[in-house]
């Protein structure tokens, strides 16, 4: 305990000095009274602490206790917390206690003249997160806003309790962002914060200016937005291709006003299962694996899964008023013509029922490798779903088989469209 090591360094002082002026019986009663003082501290009860007090009264942390055990009791600890930080003038937390027992009792130029004296004699965090909760309790905003960017500069662990208050003061996160420091880990933590409600449909400047400047720790809270964000914020895309550009993420960057809209088209690496890469589904009697060579994917259905089941999909960006094709090269392996399987794209914002299909392929029947084609018009859109599902075509059993695809590109088709 620091307390401890306080009394330890004022018995050493005092018996070196005992020691220098031969004074050994002196010597041996004054460490039986720093022994029985101590005793009484570490019983850590008004009694005990009493006594500590009138035995070694020069110990500040004696008196800080016991000011601690008073107030508990609901007396009066003023007293005690003032002799404690004038016994030891440089530990703000003395002068931080004497601030807040005076705002309590509402001298209010007596706290914060403390609060300025912990902030002197101590730079850390501590006296400056105190100095901007005063503040912001005391509705003095302009010095709070200050107080915070210095408190953040000097910060560690959760910042959470800080952007709370800047949030609760106005909640434009554009306020807070001027006030932080230029330290990306602070930016990526104000970032993190914002994905919670309700501040998520404001966190695009702040996850665009994060992936500007990300690395790989960075990648999972990205993902998130992308995830969170998807089909609200253009600022998704933005964040995407950042990733992609930096290498973070194994893909090449989309651009939809050129038609490229698909990623990991070839299916060479694993999908993500986030952002803008493949989602697999997960029922029964369905699974996926990669074919030989990374030469696409194999999906292995039983005849046992769902009547309408989705296999993968993923989201894909769109420009407004435009017309894309999708190709795609597969074949399937079963003695059973029809097998329910197909492409569609959908509104991403209508869920996933009949209203949401913009267009659909045909049904996959070709037994040899094969390339197929579908169109689409993007409308007034700027985000839509690609995926590969599964519906029994009527009068059929369930299909059984295997389909294997091994490429999906896209392009823009040359007839203009306009939005709608």
């Amino acid at each position: 305990m620091q307390a401890t090591a306080q009394v330890l360094i004022f018995v050493s002082r005092r018996l070196a000095l005992l020691a220098a002026l031969g004074g050994l019986a002196l010597l041996s009663w004054y460490s039986v009274l720093f022994a029985r003082a101590d005793v009484s501290f570490q019983d850590n009860n008004p009694a005990a602490l009493r006594n500590a007090v009138r035995l070694v009264p020069g110990n500040a942390a004696y008196h800080a206790l016991l000011a601690e055990h008073m107030e508990g009791a609901g007396a009066n600890p003023d007293t005690e917390l003032e002799i404690a930080t004038e016994l030891s003038p440089r530990d703000s937390r003395y002068w931080i206690r004497r601030a807040f027992r005076a705002e309590v009792e509402q001298q209010y130029g007596d706290s914060e003249r403390y609060l300025l004296a912990a902030k002197e004699v101590d730079n850390g965090f501590d006296p400056r997160s105190a100095l901007m909760n005063f503040y912001f309790r005391r509705g003095r905003m302009a010095e709070f806003w200050t107080a915070a960017h210095s408190a953040l500069e000097m910060s560690y662990g959760s910042l959470d309790p800080i952007f709370r208050l800047c949030l609760a003061e106005d909640d434009d996160p554009a306020v807070t962002r001027k006030i932080l420091p230029p330290k990306h880990g602070i930016l990526l933590a104000f970032l993190t914060y914002l994905l919670r409600d309700p501040f998520v449909g404001k966190a695009a400047p702040m996850a665009t200016e994060v992936a500007q400047d990300a690395g790989a720790d960075d990648v999972p809270t990205l993902l998130e937005y992308c995830d969170r964000r998807m089909g609200q914020d253009p600022a998704v895309l933005t964040v995407w291709n950042a990733l992609c550009r930096r290498r973070l993420v194994p893909f090449a960057e989309l651009a939809p006003e050129q038609g490229k809209i698909i990623t990991n088209g070839d299916f060479t690496a694993v999908p993500l299962q986030q952002g803008f890469d493949w989602k697999h589904g997960s029922d029964d009697g369905i699974s996926i694996t990669p074919m030989d060579e990374a030469q696409g994917v194999a999906v292995d259905i039983s005849g046992k899964q769902p009547d309408v089941a989705v296999i993968f999909q993923q989201p894909v960006p769109l420009t407004p008023g435009r017309r894309y094709m999708v190709s795609y090269e597969y074949r399937v392996v079963s003695s059973e013509p029809d097998s329910g399987l197909r492409w569609a794209i959908q509104d991403l914002n209508l869920g996933a029922g009949p209203e949401s299909t913009l267009a659909e392929s045909r049904v996959f029947s070709a037994t040899d490798w094969n390339v197929e084609h579908f169109e689409f018009p993007s409308g007034s859109r700027d985000t839509a779903r690609i995926l590969l599902r599964y519906r029994r075509l009527p009068g059929t059993l369930p299909w059984k088989g295997t389909l294997q695809v091994r490429r999906v590109t896209s392009a823009i088709t040359k007839a203009p469209e306009t939005p709608r």
